[in-house]
């Protein structure tokens, strides 16, 4: 029975759909939600679009990990009559609001997010930066306003991201 969100914080997590899970995904946040799933609104997302990001060049990489990470929650103990797992490329009002958000965010600010700007530099983009890589942190923060998240556990790495969102949402 999904709990309601006028009593209990929402959670939005999720991973993005590149690879199988592993025994880290487990000890780093899958653990935590099988808890969190009985005392919060919970929202994990299969983030197959944001794969896309970075792997526009391997579709069928994004597509195949889909039900194997799915399939992965479900082993762990997410139950999906307390957690709402949901397909992000499925979900179009999603990407309506990152179209609606990108107005509200320079290319500059984009391109100055430490997040964003340490993994252009990691990943040797260049100038050659897909636009939807650069960006991610529009469609976070519609992610995280779509669906009314009250906590998105992430790590320290993201938390610039977060920012973004903030900025975004004022």
């Amino acid at each position: 029975m999904q709990h309601s969100s006028a009593t209990i914080p929402v959670i939005l997590t999720g991973d993005r759909t590149t690879g199988p899970l592993h025994l880290g995904h487990y000890v780093g946040s899958l653990k935590n939600r099988v808890v969190l799933q009985t005392t919060h609104q919970q929202y994990l997302l299969l983030a197959d679009a944001q794969a896309l990001t970075d792997n526009a060049h391997n579709p069928g990489r994004v597509r195949d990990n889909v039900l194997e990470i799915a399939t992965d929650y479900l082993a762990v103990g997410i139950d999906p009559n307390l957690t709402t797992i949901c397909l992000q490329s499925h979900l179009p009002a999603l990407a309506d609001l990152t179209l609606l958000y990108m107005n509200f965010v320079t290319v500059a600010r984009l391109e100055r997010n430490p997040t964003i700007k340490d993994e252009i530099q990691a990943r040797d983009f260049g100038r050659d930066i897909p636009a939807g890589f650069l960006c991610y942190p529009v469609a976070q923060a519609a992610d995280i306003t779509g669906f009314k998240a009250t906590i998105v556990p992430v790590g320290e790495d993201q938390a610039p991201l977060i920012e973004q969102t903030n900025e975004v949402v004022r």
